[in-house]
């Protein structure tokens, strides 16, 4: 008796759950044709417990369930389903534990930024989800919203300008613009008979010369600052920070730099005009790019300050050395987790929860960014994986092709030509805390500086994370360098002293 009445019980439970997954949350998503009636690109999921869906990307340091998939020829209409076979950072979509949830649709372009709700995509209504995933069902949702373009402001010192780049637009077969905007002194003079002295500075990941808006209230604490003008130059691309690196997949981003847009914008706001007068400074992926182009055009340009730099020696990939044997992006040699972000002393994300978000993202990531910059191009047209999504095993093949972006191989590989040209030249600042773990290879770096008596400043502060490096004092201190190599009087302070 007892046995038949555990049995009926049993059967009963096994009918009520396949009951329970017959009706699993789905989307079924269609879009007005109002960017296009036949559309290109990937469409997302995005959803939140909050009040509303982060539809311009996942929050790094909370990120939520989404979802994803590639369409091509996605005609107006027609209903496009995402389900338990989209793209997902851990678990099915009808495995989402209970809400309620709030959910969004976006439609994201191939355009040259990194984020997922841009200009020319399109995005939906919130849809509220109450029950449990698993019962769900069909949720219909429309793309009926265009992502506005981007508001700019005028302002007396802010010069922004995008131009057709005829190189990369030849590279990738569409139309591609250089970025920046320029920032002039009050007493900005375009005829005057000098050209101006002119930093280039490069943001890090996710910025763009939008930027200078808030750029510009730091430069204005610099004792230098109606002396020097500055270009925010755009390193954001699709597939992230292209870092101004020539590349399989990126294409020629360094040479059209230096042969297209640093010549127009010279031109044009008398600028520059030799290698004397032109400085660069970056902060994270932009502190990797000023370096990099300060060392590939050592003559080209007269002074490089690089901020929290990524990876420049790639023995420390944040915390892997890839050239290691079994080197391995998500666990350590104990077997532990990697992390690849702290507060403090304490990790707080870990890299193989940050690359299945980043692959979900697909194009735009920042672990997919190195790749883009990096890698070769596989038989897909896209670039190949330096280490396996699943196991995080690391392609030492692929890793090869990134040793000719490996900045500290190339110094040590070339120090006879290059270490003359490149003396006192070099300033590279980081924490000690860096958030990502960066500040290794800038310790590396200065320890084989000191052995070979060059005179570079490299300086790590104590204690310092991803973001301290950069600010009032560092502008003064990096104005200050520029001023005392071009021998600039200080008008500010003599201004001040009547």
């Amino acid at each position: 008796m007892i046995e038949a009445l555990l049995l009926a019980t049993l059967s009963f439970q096994v009918v009520h759950d396949a009951q329970a997954n017959t009706n699993p949350l789905k989307f079924s998503i269609t879009h007005d044709g109002s960017v296009g009636e036949s559309l290109d690109g990937r469409v997302y999921v995005m959803l939140t417990k909050g009040k509303v869906p982060p539809i311009g990307g996942p929050n790094w340091w909370n990120p939520e369930p989404f979802f994803a998939v590639d369409v091509t020829n996605w005609e107006t209409g027609a209903p496009l389903v995402i389900d338990d076979s989209a793209d997902a950072m851990e678990g099915n979509l009808s495995a989402l534990d209970i809400g309620p949830w709030k959910a969004a649709a976006v439609y994201r372009p191939d355009t040259e930024r990194s984020i997922i709700a841009v200009p020319g995509g399109l995005y939906s209504e919130v849809v509220p989800i109450d029950g449990p995933a698993s019962t769900a069902g069909m949720q219909s949702v429309h793309l009926d919203k265009q992502v506005p373009d981007r508001d700019w402001k005028e302002h007396k010192n802010l010069r922004l300008i995008e131009k057709h780049s005829p190189m990369l637009s030849n590279f990738f077969g569409r139309g591609i613009h250089h970025g920046a905007c320029v920032i002039v002194p009050d007493s900005y003079d375009p005829d005057r008979a000098e050209p101006y002295p002119v930093m280039y500075w490069i943001g890090g990941f996710g910025s763009d010369h939008y930027g200078a808006r808030m750029m510009k209230a730091y430069f204005t604490a610099s004792d230098y600052d109606d002396q020097i003008c500055r270009v925010i130059l755009n390193a954001q691309t699709h597939s992230g920070h292209h870092v101004f690196a020539d590349s399989a997949n990126n294409g020629p981003r360094m040479t059209a730099l230096i042969k297209e847009w640093i010549p127009y914008l010279e031109e044009t706001y008398n600028l520059g005009g030799s290698g004397e007068r032109r400085f660069l400074a970056g902060h994270s992926s932009g502190g990797w790019s000023s370096l990099w182009l300060q060392i590939q055009n050592p003559d080209f340009f007269n002074g490089v300050w690089s901020l929290a730099p990524d990876p420049i020696d790639f023995r420390f990939f944040q915390t892997p050395n890839l050239y290691a044997e079994n080197a391995n992006m998500f666990v350590d040699e104990e077997g532990g987790e990697r992390p690849i972000a702290r507060q403090g002393t304490e990790p707080v994300l870990w890299a193989r929860g940050f690359s299945a978000m980043d692959d979900v993202i697909k194009d735009g990531g920042q672990l997919g960014s190195f790749e883009w910059a990096f890698s070769p191009r596989g038989e897909n047209g896209r670039p190949l994986h330096m280490y396996d999504r699943k196991t995080g095993s690391v392609d030492a093949e692929v890793v090869n092709h990134w040793k000719s972006y490996d900045i500290r191989q190339i110094l040590e590989g070339n120090w006879d030509i290059l270490s003359p040209k490149l003396s006192g030249k070099i300033n590279i600042i980081a924490g000690g805390l860096d958030t990502f773990y960066l500040e290794g290879s800038v310790i590396s770096l200065k320890e084989y500086f000191n052995v070979q008596d060059f005179d570079a400043m490299v300086r790590v502060l104590e204690n310092a994370n991803h973001g301290a490096v950069f600010g009032t004092p560092i502008i003064r201190e990096m104005d200050e360098y520029i001023a005392n190599k071009l021998q600039l009087p200080n008008i500010q302070q003599k201004t001040s002293k009547k």
